[in-house]
């Protein structure tokens, strides 16, 4: 079933778009192929961009597709991770962000950035 609309909130979008100067050239590619939640989770990957805290932003390639008028390649990106090398990047940030579930980190991480996006 095909995408119809972003998971990322459009708010969370322009905090990323912003982190990378709305250029994905700068994101690095993180590829979904150890995840440990493919029962639950249908994402084939992210692109990653680190906020002005490094804070990772994360956003769903089916996003990507629909906001950039090419579709991000790995190699264009400016690196390519395996889906276990950024968790363990982050692993402190994600487990003070109790980050600790056996679904997808990363679709977790989105969830609680979107929600961020609104917390006033």
């Amino acid at each position: 079933m095909e995408t119809t609309h972003c998971l990322a909130d459009a708010k969370h979008i322009r905090r990323f778009l912003d982190a990378c100067d709305g250029y994905w050239h700068r994101c690095i590619y993180i590829n979904c192929v150890n995840c440990r939640a493919k029962s639950s989770c249908n994402q084939p990957g992210f692109l990653f961009c680190p906020d002005h805290r490094a804070v990772p932003l994360v956003l769903p390639l089916p996003d990507a597709d629909m906001l950039f008028a090419c579709r991000p390649e790995p190699g264009e990106c400016l690196a390519v991770f395996k889906d276990s090398v950024f968790l363990d990047m982050y692993a402190q940030f994600l487990k003070e962000q109790k980050i600790l579930s056996p679904d997808c980190p990363c679709m977790a991480l989105l969830d609680i950035q979107n929600k961020d996006c609104y917390n006033w």
